[in-house]
């Protein structure tokens, strides 16, 4: 805005509506309304003293000023609306605060909806706040009924504040259903003591954690509680709930889907999804630049997965759906990890046709379901790959129909005890070990996942 003649009683009147709201007699320049609008939180001071116009009816000054004060304005009122120098003093006066102690969610600039229970409208989680609801202590019962519902999808975090214990809360139905952007929840020692948690998590499909130094669910209920949570991942020993999971899984320990911050055994590895086709899975965070990207996330070491919703490839249609990956590259750096497991990881990737990388592995523990159902698969080869940490090979291999051959190190020997894994090779029909055995339906459990001789027959070739 240029520098032009503006009428005195234009800034009188804008200084007049600060005052007002602050309940001071304070004398303002032009160019301190803007911080003084922006310091207006709802506090009057009781000592309103308005201005007189000044003598003097007109004067130059600077756009800037103005664009400043209606800068102020909308970071007040969280509006868009542009406003000329003479409408400035009304949008003031027509400022209202979410003052007094009360329950509240808190939106933040950086995505994070905190509740909260302190006097006025606050976050201490980071950010500044942009919008704020008032939360029923006694529950919802419906996702529709929450006053924040509107904005769930842009919600990436979500903070219980200390203060948040003192409300009380006993019904949590609902509270963060279908929070669909949200990969992180902190604080949750400050939900323990609820009763009611029907649905609480359900279709948070993003989520990976929920933090807590505490937790009782002593009386707790939960129909439903994490129904679709399929990448959330408990700290202690990697716990993934299934759909039908309840409150006897909201606990920190084994078993549970809560994490202490300062006791988290999580590792995490990466896939990265690239247009060709390839899905690199590697202990580096940042993908290849010099390759366009299908997508990209992160996997859990140790996480216990259940089926399907947690890779990179897991999309349910369009550029991300697991029927585009055709081909899989284990990086040599995945052989920093001292523990991994793999089931479900690459579950009916029906077009797959080649896995690379195999050998670099150690430290695997478990590989349910892992190459279930890749019907385009025709080779594998495990030369390198050390099997000694494994122990659940159900269905490792179940559907894949192609795969003819299996390569190992001839010195290839699993565990001598604490393995199972009953049908690792259901419906492998075309796999052939190395000494002419051939598949059978007879012949299915883990036992066969070794060398074939004449004295032991298997489903693998030395190489």
């Amino acid at each position: 805005m240029a520098v032009g003649t503006i009428e005195t009683s234009v800034l009188t009147d804008i200084a007049n509506a600060i005052r007002f709201q602050a309940g001071v007699a304070t004398l303002f320049t032009p160019g301190e309304m803007a911080a003084a609008a922006t310091a207006l939180d709802g506090t009057n001071e009781g000592n309103y003293q308005a201005q007189i116009y000044m003598t003097l009816e007109s004067g130059i000054l600077s756009g800037h000023v103005f664009e400043d004060i209606a800068d102020a304005i909308r970071g007040q009122n969280g509006s868009t609306d542009t406003y000329l120098p003479g409408e400035m003093a009304a949008a003031i006066l027509a400022l209202s605060w979410d003052v007094g102690l009360k329950p509240r969610a808190v939106l933040t600039s950086l995505g994070t909806l905190e509740f909260n229970y302190v006097d006025g409208r606050h976050c201490y989680s980071g950010g500044v706040p942009v919008d704020a609801w008032e939360v029923d202590p006694a529950g919802y019962s419906s996702a529709s009924a929450r006053p924040y519902d509107s904005v769930k999808l842009q919600v990436q975090k979500v903070v219980f504040h200390s203060s948040w214990a003192q409300v009380g809360m006993t019904n949590a139905n609902y509270l963060l259903n279908a929070f669909e952007s949200m990969t992180e929840v902190s604080g949750f020692e400050n939900m323990s003591g609820m009763r009611s948690a029907n649905q609480m998590f359900g279709s948070c499909s993003m989520l990976e954690t929920i933090y807590a130094t505490s937790f009782s669910n002593s009386g707790l209920s939960g129909s439903l509680m994490f129904n679709g949570c399929s990448r959330l991942v408990g700290g202690t020993d990697g716990f993934v709930p299934s759909t039908t999971s309840g409150a006897s899984a909201c606990k920190i320990g084994a078993g549970g889907v809560l994490t202490d911050p300062n006791k988290d055994a999580r590792t995490w590895f990466y896939g990265h999804f690239y247009e060709d086709g390839e899905a690199v899975l590697t202990a580096t965070q940042a993908p290849d630049p010099s390759r366009t990207l299908r997508a990209t996330g992160r996997i859990c070491a140790i996480g216990k997965y259940v089926g399907l919703g947690f890779t990179p490839w897991t999309g349910t249609a369009g550029a991300t759906h697991r029927q585009y990956l055709t081909a899989v590259t284990f990086a040599a750096d995945m052989a920093t990890y001292s523990t991994l497991r793999f089931d479900y990881l690459l579950y009916s990737c029906t077009a797959a046709t080649s896995v690379s990388g195999l050998g670099s592995l150690s430290g695997v523990t478990s590989m349910r379901f892992t190459f279930s159902s890749c019907s385009a698969l025709t080779s594998l080869d495990f030369r390198g790959f050390d099997p000694l940490a494994l122990t659940d090979l159900y269905y490792t291999f179940g559907g894949a129909s192609a795969l003819a051959a299996i390569y190992a190190d001839s010195t290839w020997e699993l565990p001598s005890s604490g393995v199972s894994g009953s049908s690792c090779f259901y419906n492998c029909r075309s796999l052939v070990g190395g000494n002419g055995t051939a598949w059978s339906s007879s012949a299915t459990s883990y036992t066969y996942f070794r060398i074939d001789t004449a004295s032991t027959p298997g489903y693998l070739t030395a190489q």
